[in-house]
């Protein structure tokens, strides 16, 4: 047996272990998602999947940090530093889980994360690329700071906002991992081994696929994670301060969070054109969509992550093809107009036929 199969194994037995765990705890804590109008699952379902995820991470880093490293940092600092970061979202999280926080406390927490990780791992993306075919972006120190700040805060909501089916936010997050590493030209480290283990094994709880293992949801403690660690790998990936080789243009990186990135953007507009709160939950997501046009969650899983594959393998053929920055740049701008169009109208259908 290989010694990453090995690992892979390890974080799904731990994960599973943990699951049921942490599932039998849950109640008593008041760690539970009741259904409501919003929520159409039944019963109170244990929102610890992503304390299960991150405590096998935890085990992975313990028991193999000092000899095998993430994909692209290595061992020692940087992964004490996102282990502290993921540790304080997870904390964070549980605690809203359990009784809702209010907005301003999420954002504080969020951005002194992404300062953590700016300062831990200097994570200060400084030259953009020819975004616009006029020459390259450079950021002064004083603009890289609340960027990077703003790019953190946004891919950790824009997968917090994407967890509203079971199996969306695990599946799409997955894909990314296999982008990541086919965009790096990388063979998969010890953070993305055990996060995948970890998310294969969430997969046999939250698609209630084994009678043994009691349904589970991620959580906002979970979600959060999963954009933490997708950001982290990219902004690492698309900079040369943490590794001193710059794995990925930024604008590639862009490719690999396509969809959570265009259904945030899109459903923010989208209450903000309406008069309401960009940050007030409804139900128009992507899978909310789907849902109301009738199709059930299994097929709308495979329709989003089949959706959620196409803007990576878009982004590879173009890197591949040595595609120009700025083209890049704009072809991405102009999927989401074509994704915003889509969603606007199709909306419009679902609502026409209810």
């Amino acid at each position: 047996m290989s010694f990453k199969l090995l690992q892979l194994l390890v974080a799904f037995g731990v994960t599973l272990a943990l699951l049921r765990l942490f599932a039998s705890i849950a109640p008593r804590l008041s760690i539970v998602d009741p259904p409501n109008h919003r929520k159409l699952h039944q019963g109170e379902v244990p929102l610890v999947g992503g304390l299960a995820v991150f405590g096998a991470l935890l085990l992975g880093a313990l028991l193999w940090g000092d000899t095998e490293g993430n994909s692209l940092s290595g061992y020692g600092k940087p992964l004490a530093v996102f282990f502290l970061a993921g540790g304080i979202l997870i904390v964070a999280g549980l605690i809203d889980d359990m009784r809702p926080v209010s907005v301003f406390s999420r954002i504080l927490v969020e951005v002194a994360v992404a300062l953590l990780l700016i300062e831990g791992l200097e994570l200060r993306p400084t030259n953009l690329g020819d975004l616009f075919g006029t020459g390259d972006v450079r950021l002064t120190p004083w603009v890289a700071y609340p960027f990077t700040v703003i790019c953190v805060f946004g891919v950790i909501n824009a997968y917090n906002m994407l967890d509203g089916m079971d199996g969306v936010v695990a599946v799409i997050t997955l894909i990314t991992l296999a982008g990541f590493h086919l965009f790096c030209n990388t063979h998969p480290g010890l953070i993305t081994i055990f996060l995948s283990g970890a998310l294969f094994a969430f997969l046999v709880s939250n698609l209630d696929l084994s009678p043994r293992i009691p349904k589970t949801f991620l959580g906002d403690a979970g979600s959060k994670l999963m954009g933490l660690i997708v950001v982290t790998l990219l902004l690492a990936a698309a900079d040369a301060n943490v590794t001193g080789v710059k794995y990925i243009e930024p604008v590639t990186a862009l490719y690999l969070v396509g969809l959570p990135l265009y259904d945030m953007t899109f459903v923010t507009l989208r209450r903000v054109a309406r008069g309401r709160s960009p940050i007030a939950p409804d139900r128009t997501h992507i899978h909310h969509l789907m849902q109301t046009a009738g199709i059930n969650d299994r097929r709308a899983l495979i329709l989003i992550a089949t959706l959620g594959a196409t803007f990576p393998t878009l982004g590879f053929a173009l890197a591949s093809a040595g595609a120009a920055t700025h083209y890049q740049f704009w072809i991405f701008l102009g999927f989401f107009i074509l994704y915003c169009l889509f969603m606007r109208e199709a909306w419009r259908g679902v609502s026409r036929s209810e």
